[in-house]
């Protein structure tokens, strides 16, 4: 099976593109450039910084990166980005350096973004030296695996940027050389441990006989890479930030899902957002826990320590509410117990004695204890529930995706090996007590459904595989799993099997569906079609539930490789031993330690709102942005809405007479609802769901069989082909008009100082000595202008150009010809988009958007929801499901009124898949509803719910489907299809 990748994630897309745009104004030939000055005579009497340089690079023969711009234009240019993605716009470049943070949740796929911002920076900007740092050996195996898989994917999209990999070893350092001197776009994979210390320490700073006396940094250095940091977190210390500065790179980019320190914040997609874009999968918990008290009370010994002498134990401590939550609780010698808890179980037990070497404690009811031993816990009948409940999740999963092609994967995390092993040494002899119990439960619950008999008839055997570090044993002896921390050379052999076998293990012709691995080897891998974990040791506050989940976030793929983003499919079950409410609470605790607000209303939370037409100006912002962000949540604030973050009291939405509009300014009044609906997203019960609130709707077979249904289907979801007729000279004046408005284009010029040669916009801004300033016009060649804006319109070259001339500022293109090209590329797909909706005609074709045999197959194969987002129907004869799925508060409100008006026959939620092509982008209307007047009549109906009639204060795109999906249902013959709203239903 081979994995695909797509190549138009937009929010993939909005991420390469920010890093690219922080270099805006570039020349793709800066090396030409420089030439050209030095040979006009432009660069005389200045000494060029690069020049000091140029002594290293040329006796290594480097081809390198050569970055021109100035700081200030660069400043200049990540401002622009962290406005239009609705971040905190920095006054200056936070560390006086070129380092972007680039923030992304685990599984939505930071590799690719990395990788693919590599070719279009080679592309846009002739960049070709890349080096990528990494951490540790897993997350370096992960990263080279995901260079294998998507190696085919980058040369068809970039067929004109040959490009080589290579990771880097001390024991083969002299290939530093291949990189320093190639032409082709190079990448080199590069542990921090590998340039961590000095010459004593690491070969890459050591002279090499066969590098010319050289040392493999000095290749490096003198290339000027482009670095690329994953997982930068885990890079902080100084020694490490030392050894990067000693690449002398032109820019550093910092991939993360929880960056330790911010610095310059490019792109962020943080947790909150992906689940929301539906960019991982859903998490839910399902709990297994022990009900009712312990008999002997539970204590477990986490550590023992002196100065002062004091041992921590984890105990069952009551809350306020009278609950027992499990805690680490410090206690010293002769502490009662039951102080320190408020639980009268622990009465009259207390410490008598405390040790370090070895660890242990001695309690007066039991006697010794070592550290990591417990008593009280019943942990065995607990962890044993667990695999029974992961074998049984696993069953229903795999017996709702069959027919999908996608294969369900389990993995089990365990703190020893010798729970798996036992008396064995490997995959083929172990029978550890997890193993036992696997195999027995698993006949056990097999044995229970035929349809599970026939899905999963092989030995249990043959279905699980350990993922361990293998010890290797004398000559004749066997090789056997052992106990490793996760980031030592012995755990190379574990990370390569489980990486090598990522994608044979999707395979359905791959037995192996349970996996077990060391709880130390979470970091670094995962695999999409993950959906269910079992943690099989205390689930304690030291234990990293995000890190453990973040092994099963990523979207599924079926067996052609493609991901499945439906969300009732993806779906990740953590089988915890400890209650949803627990887990959910430390989860959110581990989110916000690591600075991400997820389960509460954020200062940046309300950025991403888009503005309605009467707030949209010319190259201005499309969303609120920050600023407007951070005045709208300090009036919730200072109006007593919220708290640190959380909804108070006085936030009642849905109480009769609340108006928000009291308690902001006037600007944000248009957006009451919205605003509503993103406060109401602040509760991390949105991205953590209980087992408990699962439920599979029951689909309504009657309704297919009823002639009546199938005339109206056929009816509604005819299809059509549309085409655009645009008057020429009408698109050419307004164009024209747009253009001559927008605002002028600053030329770029060349500043030469002592300290080098930098491009920059508008010229320089003070003198200095020995600083000039010269043209940059006819320096280098322009890029085609005619061509760029083609690919980006579909018109003619004789209109682009007639729109060009008549706008009489191509001299500004000459100065400036990226920024002019942006410039007239905007104005010429704004005035496009609105002329276009109006020019549309629709005319209907044979065939359908949306086959009733295929509506009913994939009715048949519903398949998991949640209740929050479901209205239960009182009449569900009338509709094609028992519930109906909801994804916004006027569309509960109109499902509850159809429901109940005795007039309306039949009405459906229309599903993803019902398409409309529009000139802005398929468009999926929202209802389809048949209507008895007067008993005989039948009445066709297709409804778009909206919070608002006003067009003004609906996104352009909106408007423009609305338009486009009225002329496409008069042109099949529905001509009623109205927009609903709660002001006025339209039924």
């Amino acid at each position: 099976m081979e994995f695909k990748f797509d190549p138009k994630q937009q929010y993939q897309l909005d991420a390469i593109e920010s890093l690219v745009k922080l270099f805006d104004g570039q020349p793709k030939d800066a090396e030409a450039v420089l030439t050209t000055l030095r040979g006009e005579g432009k660069l005389n009497g200045a000494q060029d910084q690069t020049s000091l340089d140029l002594d290293l690079s040329q006796e290594v023969g480097a081809v390198g990166n050569n970055l021109v711009l100035d700081e200030a234009t660069i400043l200049q240019n990540l401002q622009a980005v962290q406005d239009k993605n609705g971040l905190e716009v920095l006054d200056a470049l936070a560390g006086d350096a070129l380092d972007f943070d680039i923030e992304m949740e685990t599984g939505t796929g930071k590799t690719y973004v990395y990788l693919r911002t590599i070719f279009e920076l080679a592309k846009d900007y002739n960049f070709t030296k890349f080096v990528i740092l990494v951490p540790s050996v897993a997350i370096k195996e992960g990263v080279t695996t995901s260079i294998k898989l998507m190696h085919q994917h980058f040369r068809d999209l970039y067929p004109a940027q040959p490009f080589d990999y290579s990771v880097y070893s001390g024991k083969s350092a002299e290939e530093v050389q291949g990189f320093a001197t190639s032409t082709n776009v190079q990448i080199m994979v590069m542990t921090i441990d590998s340039i961590r210390g000095d010459a004593n320490s690491r070969i890459i700073h050591q002279t090499r006989d066969q590098l010319n006396g050289l040392r493999p940094i000095d290749y490096l250095r003198a290339t000027r890479p482009v670095v690329i940091m994953d997982e930068p977190q885990n890079m902080e210390s100084q020694l490490s930030q030392s050894s990067i500065g000693e690449l002398d790179p032109i820019a550093t980019l910092r991939f993360s899902a929880t960056h330790r320190k911010q610095r310059n914040v490019v792109y962020r997609l943080d947790p909150v957002d992906a689940h929301d874009h539906g960019l991982v999968k859903q998490i839910v918990v399902a709990e297994v826990a022990q009900q009712g008290s312990d008999v002997t009370p539970y204590i477990k010994v986490v550590d023992v320590k002196r100065d002062p002498w004091e041992a921590k134990l984890e105990l069952a401590v009551r809350g306020a509410d009278g609950s027992l939550t499990r805690r680490v609780v410090k206690a010293k010698q002769d502490q009662e117990l039951s102080n320190l808890t408020n639980n009268p179980a622990y009465e009259g037990w207390w410490i008598t004695e405390l040790s370090i070497e070895p660890q242990f404690v001695e309690i007066n009811k039991h006697g010794m204890l070592q550290q990591g031993e417990e008593i009280g816990g019943n942990s065995d009948s607990i962890y044993r529930e667990m695999i029974r409940e992961t074998i049984k999740e696993h069953f229903r999963k795999q017996t709702m995706l069959a027919s999908k092609g996608i294969k369900a994967l389990s993995l089990f995390f365990i703190d020893k090996v010798e729970n798996f092993l036992g008396d064995g040494f490997n995959n083929i002899d172990a029978n550890g007590q997890f193993v036992q119990w696997f195999d027995e439960l698993f006949r056990e619950e097999r044995a229970k459904s035929p349809q599970w008999q026939e899905l999963f008839p092989q030995d249990p055997a043959e279905l699980r595989r350990g993922y361990f570090s293998v010890l290797k044993a004398k000559r004749g002896g066997t090789d056997t799993f052992q106990d490793t921390s996760g980031s030592t050379k012995a755990d190379d052999d574990a990370y390569d099997l489980i990486m090598r076998d990522k994608a044979r293990l999707l395979d359905q012709a791959e037995p192996v569906r349970f996996i077990f691995s060391h709880s130390a080897l979470r970091e670094g891998w995962d695999n999409p079609n993950v959906f269910q974990i079992c943690t099989l040791r205390e689930m304690g506050a030291e234990v990293d539930r995000r890190q453990t989940i973040g092994r099963g976030l990523r979207l599924p793929v079926d067996q052609t490789g493609e991901r499945v983003a439906d969300r009732s499919v993806a779906q990740l079950t953590v089988i915890a031993n400890e209650s949803y409410v627990a887990f959910a609470k430390s989860l959110q605790t581990e989110y916000e330690k690591s600075g991400v607000e997820i389960g509460r209303v954020r200062l940046q939370g309300f950025s991403k709102i888009a503005l309605y037409e009467e707030h949209l100006e010319p190259d201005g912002p499309h969303f609120f942005g920050y600023e407007r962000s951070k005045t709208l949540y300090e009036a919730l604030e200072s109006s007593g809405m919220i708290k640190d973050g959380k909804v108070t009291a006085a936030y009642q939405p849905t109480q009769l007479g609340f108006d928000l509009k009291q308690h902001i300014p006037d600007f944000f009044w248009p957006y009451e609802d919205t605003i509503i609906e993103y406060i109401g997203r602040s509760s991390i019960e949105r991205y953590v769901k209980p087992q408990s609130r699962r439920k599979a709707r029951k689909l309504n077979k009657e309704l297919f069989a009823n002639p009546e249904f199938e005339e109206f289907w056929r009816a509604v979801s005819a299809r059509t082909t549309y085409r655009v007729s645009v008057d020429r000279d009408r698109l050419i004046e307004a164009t024209v008009k747009a253009i001559k408005e927008a605002p002028a284009i600053q030329p770029l010029r060349i500043q030469v100082t002592r300290a080098g040669v930098k491009i920059l916009r508008g010229g320089t801004k003070a003198t200095e000595t020995g600083q000039r300033s010269a043209t940059l016009q006819g320096a280098y060649d322009l890029p085609d202008i005619i061509t760029e804006l083609q690919e980006a319109t579909s018109l003619t070259r004789r209109t682009i150009i007639d729109i060009l001339l008549d706008s009489g500022r191509l001299p500004e293109f000459i100065g400036n010809p990226n920024d002019f090209i942006q410039m007239v590329k905007g104005r010429l797909q704004a005035v496009l988009a609105e002329i276009v909706t109006e020019g549309i005609q629709y005319e209907k074709t044979g065939g359908y958007v949306y086959e009733l045999r295929e509506l009913q197959k994939d009715g048949q194969e519903e398949k998991d929801r949640f209740l929050d987002q479901m209205y239960k129907l009182q009449n569900p004869e009338k509709s094609d499901f028992d519930y109906v799925v909801y994804d916004s508060e006027p569309e509960r409100q109109f499902a509850e009124l159809l429901d109940g008006r005795s007039d309306i026959k039949l009405f459906m939620k229309l599903p993803g898949k019902f398409k409309i092509d529009t000139p802005v982008g398929p468009y999926n209307p929202d209802w389809a509803i048949i209507k008895h007047e007067d008993g005989a009549d039948r009445i066709y109906m297709i409804r778009e719910t909206k919070s608002t009639d006003d067009e003004v204060k609906r996104r352009p795109t909106e408007n423009a489907k609305i338009k486009a999906a009225t002329k496409h249902f008069a042109a099949i013959g529905v001509g009623d299809y109205a927009v609903s709203t709660p002001a006025s239903w339209r039924v």
